[in-house]
């Protein structure tokens, strides 16, 4: 709880990251929106895909910054004192993250049902349902491949390289569930939202058990 709190109330105070990651989203919501100029049946198809794109490239930029504050800032080698194991500090990472990705839905959501006029809130519990098992899984990603590179020169690039094959997974699988979700699927839709959850799952197992060894290189 500690851990989260830090880094929420470091970002309250000293907004660096949020404000980035919300202008980027909206600016290619409405990218996105004004380049579409489709009759609403093939909009339907279309937005469940642009919508976590623009989820996948605007969050990058919170996760790109997850540990790259602690090691400019010198706080890494406190950050590996804590009396916690590596695996807690990973969940707590995961977790602002989590919430990061969360305030950006806030954002797309309806900027996304505004420019396109598709209703992406017509089933909200399922919807709600896609949207915090693919947030799990984008962000276990995130936050091991942004300790992963952290202490690097080019981490930048590197994180979006390694980002972008690692959570293709999951942004099909939320892709796929929301096209099917706005097409009224029910059968579909539950099938890629249990993938989707196997995916979240494996990398949020795998983040915990590995985390150690990346921290010690």
């Amino acid at each position: 709880r500690w851990l989260i709190y830090k880094d929420l109330l470091r970002e309250l105070r000293a907004p660096r990251v949020w404000p980035a990651m919300l202008l980027l989203g909206v600016v290619l919501s409405l990218i996105i929106q004004m380049q579409i100029d489709l009759p609403l049946d093939h909009r339907r198809n279309l937005v469940g895909g642009l919508f976590w794109l623009a989820v996948l490239f605007a969050g990058t930029v919170a996760l790109e910054r997850s540990f790259s504050t602690e090691r400019e800032e010198g706080c890494w080698q406190g950050l590996l004192l804590y009396p916690v194991g590596p695996g807690t500090i990973f969940l707590a990472k995961l977790t602002a993250n989590f919430l990061a990705l969360c305030a950006l839905n806030a954002v797309l959501v309806p900027a996304f049902v505004v420019f396109s006029d598709v209703p992406l809130l017509a089933r909200p519990w399922a919807f709600l349902a896609i949207v915090v098992v693919a947030h799990l899984g984008f962000a276990a990603v995130g936050t091991l491949v942004s300790a992963l590179t952290s202490g690097l020169a080019q981490r930048g690039s590197l994180l979006v390289l390694l980002l972008l094959r690692l959570v293709s997974p999951v942004v099909i699988g939320a892709a796929q569930a929301t096209r099917s979700l706005i097409a009224g699927d029910t059968s579909e839709w539950s099938r890629w939202l249990q993938l989707l959850a196997c995916f979240s799952a494996l990398f949020v197992a795998i983040g915990t058990l590995v985390f150690e060894f990346i921290i010690e290189d």
